[in-house]
């Protein structure tokens, strides 16, 4: 029989508090006693959710159609959007095509998983408030409490032998980040989430071969420098740049370079396009635009000046 790794029952998170602060803790996988005392908090929990007046699943599905939540057409469009995915990932894993019309493909096909993850959320939206949904969310936050053990004293975080101190202890840093990646880890082991799904996708999988994006998934041109879907440069928070030459290109100089908008024009901080420098006289001064009366004045002593009236063929005739 194989034995399980340690990275099987244990594994360590190194995180952060809302501080800044750095905290490491220990995610172990739950034992089958602990599993026995998250059913107990399901079961509470069920209970207290029916006598509040919460639906079952069963009866909230009726709830969703006849309140026009979920219907034919939703449904409809959910079957769509799964036959399109699979649709467009057997292309792009057939290969055969030309290599732009595959990073159009990859690129169509994100958008469609994101409309289908949008329809997904809309679907589950009210499931959280079923009476399943806050069962399995309470046995789940059980599972955390047990099973978070701080590394220097190899105690839980949240389990003495008194439970409602440990709940709204939970309750009060559920929120910081530490926990959430901790859960976050604990749900991974459980469920054996794949930690890289989404890099996994046909479409990532294909924009990353071909150096489109990056390992962080983010676009990126043939140079290795960040871009956006039209391959316009951006910086690390996602602003438009430029640079001021090409060995700053090269280095991707930050201290050379400088904001632009969507067309290419240099913006301020605030995004605001800049001014045109003024032209220059031969002593590399400065040079105001002339003035209406300026130009007025230059044009009439440039042109002659024309006779008033009409001029008849009398003035015309050459004597």
């Amino acid at each position: 029989m194989m034995e399980k790794s340690k990275d099987d029952v244990e594994r360590t998170v190194e995180s952060k508090d809302k501080d800044g602060n750095p905290v490491t803790v220990i995610v172990r996988k739950p034992t089958p006693q602990d599993y026995r005392d998250s059913q107990i908090a399901y079961n509470k929990a069920f209970r207290k959710a029916l006598d509040s007046g919460a639906f079952i699943r069963q009866k909230l599905n009726q709830y969703m159609i006849d309140e026009k939540i979920w219907d034919d057409d939703k449904e409809k469009k959910y079957k769509e959007l799964l036959d399109d995915m699979a649709d467009r990932e057997e292309v792009i894993k057939g290969g055969g095509i030309r290599l732009s019309k595959g990073k159009k493909l990859a690129l169509e096909l994100r958008g469609v998983r994101a409309q289908f993850r949008d329809l997904l959320e809309e679907r589950n939206a009210l499931d959280a408030n079923s009476a399943e949904g806050q069962a399995d969310n309470s046995r789940f936050s059980a599972l955390v409490r047990l099973c978070i053990f701080d590394p220097n004293t190899n105690k839980p975080y949240f389990n003495t032998e008194n439970a409602d101190f440990d709940e709204k202890a939970y309750d009060v840093q559920s929120d910081q980040p530490w926990v959430i990646e901790a859960a976050a880890e604990l749900a991974n082991m459980i469920y054996d989430l794949d930690p890289n799904y989404d890099k996994n996708l046909a479409e990532n999988e294909f924009l990353k071969e071909w150096k489109f994006i990056d390992e962080k998934l983010e676009f990126i041109n043939k140079d290795g420098h960040p871009v956006d879907r039209e391959n316009r440069l951006v910086n690390e928070e996602g602003r438009f740049i430029a640079y001021l030459n090409d060995e700053a290109y090269k280095n991707q100089d930050k201290e050379q370079s400088y904001f632009v908008n969507r067309s290419g024009d240099k913006v301020n901080e605030e995004g605001d396009k800049l001014a045109k420098k003024p032209f220059l006289d031969d002593n590399d001064e400065p040079l105001e635009p002339p003035t209406d009366a300026k130009v007025v004045e230059e044009d009439a002593e440039a042109k002659p000046a024309k006779k008033k009236g009409r001029t008849s063929k009398a003035d015309t005739k050459t004597t």
